[in-house]
């Protein structure tokens, strides 16, 4: 069957008339063409459902990655745990109830006796807790900042790769045509037959790569989808260009907000949390009190029943607990350099994003109003040289592959660019949706 033909135009051909044996099957293809558009027209053999392509924006994608990622969800699991060990450490003691009895004394003796944490115990220990459950809360912020900067970039890479398949599939369009032309022109024999030969192997080359570029897209696809927790990751696709101001805020007023970063905010809430722990440690060196009330039933020895109260100290003379809190002021000095190191960490972070993505800004700035303009104008006037055959098409070659690396450098820039304003935000702490910081 050759290529494009139905199945129908092939039973009409003149070799199918040409036996009995195809007439049968001439008339049994058209019988079962029949039936099948009867059933379709009943809706037995509906048409098959395509998914459609999940077109998302740069905002949506990052305001729904902070919120379903898988890494997200799992660290928020955590808060739980936290807000269950605030209240273990709330919980009261247990009394401990008691009852005997004796031959030549009570008949009946029973008694309470009730831990009393009134000297700070228990409040030290849910102080430790809270400061616990602060931590996770920012080590919880801590990851949302890093998928949000992990989607950011999947989007600006997917975003990247359907432009360049669509550049490509631009760049094959024009190949195609220009393969036309020479043969046009070998036909007429104003052109040799080895120029057909370079421009149907030029027009293979794109091809190949357009064929390549939208296999890349699925690729991207499935990278975002990851930070995204769909489905099928293979039909997202990208709504629009990435979020990116046209211009940066100057670098002086973001170094502050550098010094607020998640990760500094983490290292900060650990120290409180050692702290915390520290003075829960030195509450528990303060004397436990432990009150027991008890009463003497039918004692023969005494006139009528006995009531008897006692209040009991535990002496913190063997255990001081001063491992315990210099192990926690150790953890809390160990954070406090780790505040300071991922301080200095972000302030580096944000110059790098910051100076580079002025570079970027400033080459995509003049692919984008000088240097595509000038390749797309000198591709055309080599095409229509070349039509008039006054240019080589070795140089009409070089003129198009000139403007395909410069739409595609232009893509780079512009995708570069994205990915430093990314950098920059993270590098920030930004928590917003919006472009700015």
């Amino acid at each position: 069957m050759r290529p494009g033909s139905s199945f129908a135009q092939m039973c009409d051909t003149p070799a199918m008339l040409t036996s009995p044996r195809h007439l049968r099957v001439r008339t049994t293809a058209r019988v079962w063409l029949v039936v099948a558009a009867w059933l379709g027209g009943q809706g037995a053999l509906p048409a098959p459902a395509w998914g459609e392509p999940l077109a998302l924006t740069y905002a949506d994608t990052v305001a729904r990655a902070v919120r379903e990622a898988p890494q997200v969800v799992a660290a928020r699991t955590r808060i739980a745990i936290a807000e269950a060990e605030v209240a273990i450490a709330g919980v009261l003691p247990n009394p401990s109830v008691w009852a005997g009895s004796s031959t030549q004394a009570a008949r009946l003796s029973a008694g309470v006796s009730l831990p009393l944490l009134i000297l700070g115990q228990r409040s030290a220990a849910m102080a430790a807790g809270q400061a616990d459950q602060a931590a996770v809360q920012a080590d919880i912020d801590v990851t949302r900042q890093d998928v949000r900067a992990a989607a950011g970039h999947a989007y600006v890479a997917l975003w990247l790769a359907e432009k360049t398949a669509a550049a490509r599939r631009q760049a094959a369009t024009v190949a195609a045509q220009l393969d036309d032309a020479v043969t046009q022109r070998i036909a007429v024999g104003s052109a040799p037959r080895f120029e057909g030969l370079r421009a149907h192997a030029d027009r293979l080359r794109a091809d190949a790569e357009a064929v390549e570029a939208q296999a890349l897209v699925v690729a991207a696809a499935v990278d975002l989808g990851r930070w995204l927790a769909v489905q099928e990751p293979e039909d997202l696709r990208t709504a629009g260009d990435p979020d990116v101001p046209d211009q940066s805020p100057a670098l002086i007023s973001l170094r502050d907000r550098a010094n607020r970063a998640p990760a500094v905010l983490r290292e900060e809430a650990a120290a409180r949390a050692a702290d915390a722990h520290a003075d829960r440690e030195r509450a528990l060196v303060r004397p436990a009190l432990v009150l027991d009330v008890g009463a003497d039933i039918g004692d023969p020895t005494l006139p009528a029943t006995n009531y008897r109260a006692q209040l009991g100290v535990e002496l913190p003379l063997l255990s001081q607990r001063r491992p315990q809190v210099q192990r926690e002021q150790a953890a809390a000095q160990a954070a406090r350099v780790r505040a300071t190191s991922e301080r200095a960490m972000a302030s580096a972070d944000l110059v790098v994003a910051y100076r580079t993505f002025e570079a970027h800004s400033s080459r995509f700035a003049s692919f984008r109003d000088v240097v595509v303009p000038a390749t797309n104008q000198a591709a055309q006037a080599m095409r229509d040289a070349y039509r008039l055959g006054r240019a080589s098409l070795a140089a009409v070659l070089e003129a198009e592959r000139a403007h395909i690396e410069t739409s595609l450098g232009l893509l780079q820039a512009q995708a570069a660019r994205a990915g430093d304003w990314i950098d920059l935000e993270h590098a920030l702490g930004t928590q917003n949706k919006g472009a700015q910081p």
